[in-house]
């Protein structure tokens, strides 16, 4: 897998995000009141992994960026996942930014 180096600011978002997009429920409506106690929070280390999976980093760029092994990104990506109740890497950043624990 090829990464670039570009900034964010570089790229074009040619679908608008907007919470309808995003799957968020309308404020006020019986879903758009989660629970905070179900949350299982995550830890500083697996927010700064999931930051960088939503910015595209594969399993190794992750690990040289943080200084970890490869092993540790998938330990703290399997925590993410089950924590958020993602099947998969893709599914925990579009969990987490529907739940607000990730920005864009």
């Amino acid at each position: 897998m090829m990464t670039l180096d570009v900034p964010r600011r570089h790229l074009a978002n040619p679908i608008p995000v907007t919470p309808r997009s995003l799957g968020r429920p309308s404020p006020g409506s019986p879903q758009a009141v989660m629970p905070v106690a179900s949350l299982r929070k995550i830890t500083r280390r697996e927010y700064e992994v999931l930051s960088l999976v939503a910015e595209g980093y594969s399993n190794k760029l992750i690990a040289a960026t943080l200084v970890i092994s490869e092993r540790t990104v998938k330990n703290h990506l399997s925590n993410i996942a089950s924590k958020l109740g993602a099947l998969d890497r893709t599914h925990a950043v579009v969990t987490a930014l529907r739940m607000g624990v990730l920005s864009l």
